[in-house]
């Protein structure tokens, strides 16, 4: 029950005090005046829709997490079997819950009219962790057949988990969800009920309504927890100090061949998520076209380097960002071949700049990047998931005004301007993955 989550898009304005509701069939966000019960509580409308989803997200993740590594996880599990249990398996139920980097997830859907139940049942999670001894030192065990699946038996799991620790490196940013199997093997249970009662707190924690539901029902539906004064926790500071470059190996004869290549840079001047992210997704668009100043040609389809790649970027607050590549060798091209050939590539961008009409006609594609504003069930679904996302990284979504207005910050100055800060100096980390005798 663990995740790492990333991005999307949204239109709403987290309050402090009271619910903020947004429906699409509406022209602009509605704030009731009323009491919270949380930190922040969002409803998103979604028109003619007979279920409806409830999260409580917890504003404390691993990275807050002093304590043993993997320890937020472990108390999650307990968190959520003490809480729902057998509760949330009803044959019309979906439920789960997750741990991240900065934040831990509840989750039940359920028919529209269990609304009251399914909100108070997930309230349970406020209340202390209450199970046999036994039972939750058994439940180290599901943690550990956890870790099996996503990395004991999953390279990329594992090459993960390696890069995250040295790219990260000085940030606790840089500490597992999950632990290692001897982290996990030694996990405490009165530890993880001491980190619970720590966390776990209605002020801590934002409540995301999703379904056709009024504000006057989602009121009378809220469970019986005392008013809060919000107190979300200071975000965990992301130093990235220095540059290096770091090798990794990991050999596989029956892996497919590929390089993963990452690397963290720092921003001049700070910019907003929203609006950070959106540029990156355009600019990801460029670099993953066979248009000049795109990727394919110089790696695919000219010189025959790489027979496929996936590139990803991403801010990582308002001052760093991330770009993440994973390449395959064509054929008779080693890793590390394959490795100086993107990064010329990416320098040989950077220096020309992306070209007027690359720009123009990636750019009258990047449509699809935002919902159809006159869909609203599609524009309540995009929303939807961009305020979880929004919430999972402990930022604030925008008012929808300013959501429309993104798409007017997609300067190619700007763009380019990002793009030369990806090829100068940074933190970067490549992973070489399958023979032995393809390594550098």
């Amino acid at each position: 029950m663990f995740q790492i989550c990333h991005k999307k898009l949204n239109l709403l304005i987290p309050v402090v005090m009271g619910l903020v509701f947004f429906s699409p069939s509406y022209s602009e966000v509605t704030d009731l005046e009323t009491s919270t019960k949380f930190y922040a509580t969002y409803l998103i409308h979604t028109p003619d829709t007979e279920r409806v989803e409830v999260y409580l997200i917890i504003q404390n993740g691993e990275a807050d997490n002093t304590g043993r590594v993997g320890l937020t996880h472990y108390t999650e599990h307990l968190a959520w079997l003490s809480a729902i249990g057998q509760k949330g398996r009803a044959v019309d139920r979906d439920a789960n819950a997750w741990t991240d980097d900065l934040a831990v997830g509840y989750w039940l859907t359920g028919a529209r009219e269990d609304l009251p139940e399914l909100l108070a049942s997930l309230s349970e999670v406020f209340s202390p962790i209450d199970l046999p001894q036994g039972f939750m030192s058994e439940e180290r065990d599901v943690i550990l057949r956890e870790y099996d699946l996503r990395l004991t038996n999953n390279i990329d799991g594992r090459v993960d988990e390696a890069v995250k620790a040295l790219i990260y490196e000085g940030s606790t940013y840089a500490r597992s969800v999950m632990g290692t199997q001897a982290h996990i093997a030694a996990f405490d249970p009165q530890a993880a009920i001491a980190l619970h009662d720590k966390t776990h707190r209605p002020e801590n924690t934002v409540l995301v309504v999703v379904g056709d539901i009024t504000p006057e029902q989602l009121n009378a539906a809220l469970p019986d927890v005392p008013v809060v004064a919000p107190t979300p926790p200071p975000l965990p500071t992301l130093t990235i100090e220095g540059t290096s470059e770091t090798v990794l190996t990991f050999p596989d004869p029956n892996a497919d061949p590929r390089m993963v290549w990452r690397r963290i840079v720092t921003l001049d001047d700070p910019q907003s998520i929203d609006v950070l992210e959106t540029r990156l997704a355009l600019l990801r668009d460029i670099l993953d076209s066979s248009l000049p100043g795109g990727l394919d040609g110089p790696l695919r389809y000219d010189a025959f380097i790489a027979r496929g790649f996936d590139i990803d970027l991403w801010p990582l607050d308002e001052t760093h960002i991330e770009m993440s590549v994973t390449a395959y060798p064509d054929v008779g091209i080693g890793l590390a071949e394959m490795q100086h050939a993107f990064e010329a590539a990416l320098e040989a961008s950077a220096r020309a700049g992306i070209p007027e009409e690359t720009y123009t006609r990636v750019k009258a594609r990047f449509k699809k990047y935002w919902p159809d504003w006159t869909d609203e069930s599609e524009v309540a679904d995009w929303m939807a998931a961009y305020t979880i996302d929004r919430v999972s990284i402990r930022r604030a979504p925008l008012e929808i005004d300013a959501i429309k207005q993104l798409d007017q910050q997609l300067e190619r100055d700007e763009i380019n301007a990002l793009l030369r800060t990806y090829t100068q100096d940074g933190r970067t980390v490549v992973a070489f993955i399958g023979n032995e005798k393809d390594f550098p």
